[in-house]
């Protein structure tokens, strides 16, 4: 009796268990065992998504529309003060186009997160800021973003965590070298 086996046996598996047994019922031949890891990933991750938005959203200091906007602030966080980046550093970073990062700027801006202004070393380029005000509250967001963080991961015993985490930075590594 294998894995997959023992988890429809006793009906602890996931929704992706679940998915498995449907092909393995109506296509016995088509061989998706990658989705064990892959489609898990997925549905992780807009889970995960969903609960991180879910908080950025929440009463008490500004609002974060998603989370694409809370990585832009993280980026210009923890560069340390003066807690500027320019829109191609920002583009490096974030791993988004030239459009997709004008609209996550013009709608941070128009909220009071950033400011963007002349660089004083280039006046030709343009320097991304977080307003104080922005600093202020994304810390107190921050410090909350990774207490769910530890408290989503709580499930898994330290060693998992560790493990997890190799083996998805030697993933990631080959990815990113594909994306390169």
């Amino acid at each position: 009796m294998g894995r997959d086996d023992e988890i429809e046996a006793d009906g602890a598996g996931d929704s992706v268990d679940a998915m498995l047994a449907e092909w393995r019922s109506e296509w016995p031949e088509l061989d998706v065992s990658s989705s064990q890891v892959v489609a898990r990933l997925l549905r992780a991750a807009r889970l995960l998504e969903e609960r991180f938005v879910t908080q950025l959203r929440r009463p008490g200091g500004m609002p974060v529309a998603n989370v694409g906007d809370f990585d832009l602030l993280q980026a210009l966080r923890r560069g340390g003060p003066p807690y500027a980046l320019t829109p191609g550093q920002l583009r490096q970073a974030l791993i988004v186009s030239s459009a997709g990062l004008t609209g996550r700027l013009n709608r941070l801006e128009r909220e009071g997160w950033i400011e963007r202004g002349p660089s004083p070393v280039d006046g030709r380029s343009t320097l991304v800021s977080l307003t104080e005000e922005g600093r202020v509250s994304f810390d107190r967001l921050v410090e909350r973003h990774f207490a769910l963080e530890r408290d989503v991961l709580s499930v898994l015993e330290p060693e998992e965590r560790a493990g997890m985490a190799d083996a998805l930075r030697k993933l990631l590594v080959s990815l990113e070298e594909d994306a390169c």
